[in-house]
């Protein structure tokens, strides 16, 4: 992915990649708007620019660092979301992560901490939380991410610097609706819906399919191992989750390394697009109905 895939958001990525370039970072950021406007999608992208070996105008996504972030298995990045029936960030899991940002950097510049809704953090996981941003750690930057910042202590926000995301517009949501199928098939679970499916005709549709498809699998795998943290389809978890209980693991691997032999064949114009999307679905229905 690239800062151009975060549609409808000019001011914001171009204040997160000025500091980038100025390389000069703050220790603490909120990312703040409406739900589903890519405030999770600016916070990778910028801890991926942050980790880059290569880095030129964006992250690389091909060098060691970019490929463990997008992983989710990079030792410098730390991701902190609501955990539990209660849908909260409790004072444990604060002070895990304070811990780790409290050492040296493994192997990247910098530890990079995102809190996916700042909101839901407890009273004493946010008072805990701000003692560290009143005094951060030298090599370590934080990425609050809210839609509610009404609901954040007003002292934590004032520590952070505000990164705005505005509600998108009606030709940007109608930009995205292209790929709203995918997740509904993805998150179906059931052989059914795939054999139903039809082969889009147009290149750049069956690439997303495929990349998505990709992903998808890497977080039912992930989530198969009990790391709810790592699962980057957030509005997906419970979807994902679901699938993990009943889906094989390394099943899961296998059809998303055959996906990706497919994806580069693919690129290499080696496979008919047609071809392509046939053997996407049986994958998916043998899958399914293993």
């Amino acid at each position: 992915m690239a800062w151009n895939a975060i549609l409808g958001q000019p001011t914001a990525v171009r204040l997160l990649q000025s500091d980038l370039i100025r390389n000069r970072l703050a220790s603490a950021y909120l990312l703040v708007g409406p739900e589903g406007v890519g405030k999770r999608m600016s916070a990778v992208e910028f801890v991926k620019a942050v980790q880059c070996d290569e880095l030129l105008e964006g992250p690389c996504d091909q060098c060691p660092n970019c490929r463990r972030v997008i992983r989710g298995v990079h030792p410098d990045v730390h991701v902190l979301i609501p955990q539990g029936t209660s849908a909260t960030i409790s004072i444990d899991d604060v002070r895990w992560i304070l811990q780790r940002v409290a050492l040296r950097p493994f192997s990247g510049p910098r530890s990079m901490v995102i809190v996916d809704g700042a909101h839901r953090l407890t009273e004493e996981a946010a008072n805990s939380l701000l003692k560290v941003l009143e005094e951060p750690p030298g090599q370590a930057t934080f990425l609050l991410i809210t839609s509610q910042p009404a609901h954040c202590l007003p002292t934590i926000l004032s520590r952070c610097r505000i990164v705005r995301f505005q509600p998108l517009s009606r030709e940007v949501l109608k930009a995205e609706q292209v790929d709203r199928p995918i997740y509904a098939y993805l998150a179906s679970g059931e052989a059914n819906s795939w054999m139903t499916w039809s082969v889009p005709k147009e290149r750049e549709t069956l690439s997303r399919w495929l990349d998505a498809s990709i992903e998808w699998l890497r977080d039912v795998a992930v989530a198969s191992v009990a790391q709810p943290s790592l699962v980057r389809h957030l509005e997906e978890r419970p979807a994902i989750g679901r699938q993990a209980q009943t889906l094989s693991r390394e099943r899961c691997i296998e059809t998303a390394f055959r996906l990706m032999e497919l994806k580069r064949s693919f690129e290499e114009q080696m496979v008919s697009p047609r071809l392509i999307g046939t053997l996407l679905r049986e994958s998916w229905l043998s899958l399914f109905n293993a």
